[in-house]
């Protein structure tokens, strides 16, 4: 019998590794050039923008409707549901370090403070000193390519020149080895924290349930009509839009947006300030799976900073400037949720401390496993990322609050989008400017001022971070009655680290094909300008306000506690004064609307067989951007943007 076996499982471990191969080393590159080429270039939209990453959901999709087809025809071919989340967790975790706010941001910084350097702006007396050479590309004559200067400097319209491969080749290694650094943190931190939110608080994860449903009810869920009624309603619109965008003559539907802000001009409701009307069928698609007081949350809160400015400028409060310091209260309102997350977390810390010295602790040895590599993996990857910056001229104490920080708001992030499941959540809430408001510029100094200008490539916004995207894969194993083994993980695992380097192939590859951008390069350089020139002490009044949040927030979580009827959570209180939410307010409140109108008057069912409908929106309007994106990609031209 064993000998029967033995052969079976070698076979099954080939298949294995060679599905891992595929994925890696040739499913990775080519979305990673995808996802570049839409983001910097502009032939499509930039698919990681929103929570959910247009081009996995719309891969898995084509895939799903492939396999009812394989099934039928050709069934050794047919990928299995495992085959699916693992492809959609690794296309998730390297869509994302290729993303709006990783990779695309990485590359703008690595040359931008030599290349543009003038005795106007006196970069290089103020900072050149400070800045290690070996992270970044100094040589005009390479940057002119990347730039496509066609002033002094002769340049070629490919990356594959000897001398370009030389300059950029040791940045982009290093540069990627933080970023692995990086996911693997992350990676560690959910491998800890998955039981605890799912399991024992039973968090609902919103925005796992429709690749859960494409996944693991794809074939049932493309019988149900009100899926294909949303999908063509979504898709329609878009398809109609992006003709019109190419020919102007052809008619429009909900096109662009509508400025409510046009009718407040006068005082006191201009400070209202810039209110646009927009609809996004994905918004109103992702909004109604969002748990109804939370999506309530979202647009009230929205209001409420607004209405907030309009009393202050009444009763003349706007003279106090940052009134009414929405940044602050919401990084307070941040650590309140994270403090209150790992308050309820204290006991399973406990057991996974007793499980790591040896103690028994009752749980399952393959769990306690994981645990311990995690554990090790924090301490791993925390101890190179501090090592790096150390090596590039910061002090411990400020790389460690720094990437304390960090994490800490990352893991707010992931915690919110686990409760809330907002559709696009870009929350700027950057460490080193938290470092800089709370100790000054003079302690942290010039040259960890100058490095976290090179960090901010994963510091600006959180819009493409690839935290949420790994624990949601966990969930949708979860519900799927899949065992969360070392396969997953290995997976997201070789997904980062491939995805890393191929990212940075992607991105020059297109660049020097193309353009590469200059942002986020002249803001960033102009603040670390102005910190050198201007030193900054601490800023008490911020603090204050930093402070005022963590009270709104413990406020709003005991209020919840309490009283089951509290409508109002604290994440809400933070997205409200979110940028992407100028954008979504409307679309959000049409989904609250709806599903409390279906709620109120057709109960759980009709709500259930309706989400359908929603779903359909969401895989409509993904499926026709990521084919513009496609036609773009392939035409070299700009197509329709949506957002």
């Amino acid at each position: 019998m064993n000998e029967i076996q033995q052969p079976q499982t070698q076979s099954k471990n080939s298949i294995l590794a060679l599905k891992l191969f595929v994925i890696a080393f040739i499913i990775v590159p080519l979305n990673s050039l995808w996802v570049i080429d839409t983001g910097i270039i502009g032939h499509g939209v930039n698919y990681t923008r929103v929570s959910l990453f247009m081009n996995t959901i719309f891969i898995i999709f084509v895939l799903s409707l492939l396999n009812i087809f394989l099934k039928n025809f050709i069934p050794k071919l047919t990928l299995s549901k495992t085959d699916l989340l693992l492809l959609y967790s690794m296309l998730c975790v390297s869509s994302a370090i290729a993303g709006h706010d990783m990779i695309q941001r990485l590359y703008p910084l690595i040359g931008h403070a030599f290349y543009f350097a003038s005795p106007e702006n006196d970069w290089q007396e103020l900072f050149h000193a400070y800045v290690p050479k070996w992270l970044v590309v100094t040589d005009k004559s390479v940057l002119a390519g990347y730039y496509k200067d066609r002033g002094a400097f002769f340049y070629q319209n490919t990356l594959y020149v000897e001398e370009y491969i030389k300059a950029w080749f040791l940045p982009s290694i290093l540069w990627s080895t933080v970023i692995i650094a990086l996911l693997i943190f992350m990676l560690c931190i959910n491998i800890l924290v998955r039981r605890q939110w799912m399991e024992r608080e039973k968090l609902s994860y919103p925005l796992a349930q429709l690749p859960l449903e494409v996944i693991d009810k794809g074939p049932n869920l493309f019988k149900t009509r009100l899926v294909w009624i949303g999908f063509a309603v979504s898709a329609g619109i878009d398809l109609i839009n992006g003709i019109h965008y190419l020919h102007p003559a052809v008619p429009s539907f909900l096109y662009g947006r509508f400025m409510l802000s046009q009718y407040f001009t006068t005082k006191p409701w201009n400070a209202l300030g810039w209110i646009p009307l927009e609809f996004h069928s994905f918004a109103v698609g992702l909004a109604y799976f969002m748990p109804l007081d939370l999506a309530f949350s979202t647009w009230f809160f929205y209001w409420f900073w607004r209405f907030e400015r309009v009393l202050g400028n009444m009763i003349g409060v706007q003279a106090l400037r940052g009134f009414p310091f929405v940044w602050q209260q919401s990084i307070g309102t941040c650590v309140a949720i994270l403090a209150a997350a790992i308050w309820m977390y204290r006991f399973q810390a406990w057991r996974i401390l007793k499980s790591f010295f040896g103690v028994t602790s009752g749980e399952d040895p393959a769990i306690l496993s994981q645990y311990k590599w995690a554990l090790l993996g924090l301490a791993l990857s925390m101890g190179y990322l501090i090592g790096f910056c150390y090596v590039a001229g910061m002090p411990v104490w400020v790389s460690f609050v720094f990437f304390i920080i960090f994490f800490g708001l990352s893991t707010t992030v992931t915690r919110i989008r686990a409760e809330i499941g907002y559709p696009m959540h870009d929350l700027a809430f950057r460490p080193e400017v938290i470092m800089v408001t709370i100790f000054g510029t003079r302690p942290i100094g010039p040259t960890s001022l100058t490095m976290f200008s090179y960090l901010h490539f994963f510091t600006y916004a959180h819009r493409s971070n690839p935290q949420p995207h790994e624990l949601e894969a966990f969930k949708i194993a979860d519900r799927m009655r899949i065992k969360v083994g070392w396969l997953l993980i290995t997976g997201m695992i070789l997904a980062t680290i491939t995805g890393a380097f191929a990212a940075c192939w992607a991105y020059l590859h297109t660049a020097y094909k193309f353009w590469g951008s200059t942002w986020p390069g002249w803001p960033i350089f102009n603040r670390l300008q102005s910190w050198l020139n201007f030193s900054r002490p601490t800023n008490f009044r911020s603090i204050t306000w930093m402070g005022v949040g963590v009270l709104m927030g413990s406020w709003f979580l005991i209020m919840r506690r309490f009283y089951i009827w509290w409508p109002f959570h604290p994440a809400g209180y933070v997205i409200g004064g979110t940028w992407s939410l100028n954008l979504l307010w409307f679309s959000v409140f049409l989904s609250w609307l709806a599903k409390w109108i279906i709620l109120k008057f057709g109960g759980l069912k009709m709500h259930r067989q309706a989400s359908a409908f929603f779903i359909g929106l969401v895989l409509g309007q993904f499926t026709m951007a990521s084919v513009w994106g496609l036609l773009g990609s392939i035409l070299g031209r700009y197509m329709y943007h949506f957002i």
